[in-house]
């Protein structure tokens, strides 16, 4: 069964919201510190995707970041982290397609605040 892109991007929308409200608890905050960096390692590179989470990441534990701009991180962080979400991660090529849609949807959301932390902040690559 295929997916339209409109029906998995309203899902992809809805489950966001959900995540939202979890990223910003103590549970959902831990989910997301303990589990992030391993998951980038297991998955390795799906190109930019990789840097814009890592830029993400570093703005969800920034103590400046307000904690509404922290809950709408975190719910594409936990997307991200999550196995089991509108398409599994383990479904070859797709399964990683709408982790790319829930980020570049918050990203969106937070593209000057994140354009200046960035400068602000400026984190190489290299580190980590």
């Amino acid at each position: 069964m295929v997916m339209s892109s409109d029906t998995t991007n309203e899902k992809v929308v809805h489950l966001l919201g959900s995540l939202r409200k979890k990223a910003d608890t103590p549970a959902g905050k831990r989910k997301i510190l303990d589990e992030f960096n391993d998951k980038v390692r297991r998955v390795g590179g799906i190109g930019r995707i990789i840097d814009k989470l890592n830029l993400l990441y570093e703005y969800f534990r920034h103590p400046e970041t307000s904690r509404a701009k922290k809950a709408l991180a975190g719910a594409a962080l936990l997307y991200f982290i999550l196995p089991s979400d509108v398409v599994p991660d383990f479904i070859p090529l797709l399964g990683y397609g709408d982790d790319a849609a829930a980020v570049a949807f918050v990203w969106n959301l937070l593209t000057k605040e994140l354009d200046r932390f960035a400068s602000d902040h400026h984190h190489s690559s290299d580190t980590g």
